[in-house]
């Protein structure tokens, strides 16, 4: 399956020198400076680990699209870039953060089958803490998406910003279909 990443280019030649990575979230960069963002992280991992019996220190953030009943791969770069800026409300903000990190754009492909952990980019945003309650978003969706996260499955958002995250266990360089810098959106 299709999934798109985008990577430092620190991430990238580490890849292409040892043909691997693996994330470890205790050497997380992002969890560094903003360390509120554990538990969430953690998560998302240990429901990765249990839902497909592995014991990860991390996964790897990916993105794919959604008409919030189906998910879909982004095919080529040029869908992923209409995409990206078709979303743009729901995604700027981490868009910016990757435009100021060095990063790149990684198209990838897995022939292996595992869970990706998916989950409505919107309603990921919505538990990045401090949690606030913003509509349509009420307490009940807490403990609802939390749990669909830790049973490793995926409903319909109530918000549906269209961008689904997917995890990845880890990006080996044989994944790498073509790397592509980053772009602004709205160009």
């Amino acid at each position: 399956m299709k999934f798109w990443t985008i990577q430092t280019k620190t991430v990238l030649e580490a890849i292409m020198k040892e043909g691997f990575f693996q994330p470890d979230f205790k050497k997380s960069g992002c969890l560094y400076t903003n360390p509120n963002l554990s538990t969430l992280y953690y998560m998302v991992l240990e429901s990765f680990n249990k839902s497909n019996n592995v014991n990860l220190p991390g996964v790897i953030f990916s993105f794919l699209g959604s008409d919030n009943q189906s998910i879909f791969p982004l095919e080529d770069i040029y869908q992923f870039h209409d995409f990206m800026n078709a979303k743009r409300p729901a995604i700027q903000s981490l868009w910016n953060q990757f435009l100021q990190n060095d990063s790149v754009i990684l198209e990838l492909d897995y022939s292996e089958n595992f869970n990706p952990v998916f989950i409505d980019l919107n309603d990921f945003q919505f538990l990045m803490p401090p949690v606030m309650m913003v509509k349509p978003y009420t307490v009940q969706d807490v403990s609802r998406i939390c749990q669909d996260i830790c049973s490793g499955e995926i409903y319909p958002s109530i918000f549906p910003s269209g961008v689904i995250q997917a995890h990845l266990p880890y990006i080996k360089a044989e994944h790498i279909v073509h790397v592509y810098p980053m772009f602004p959106l709205g160009e």
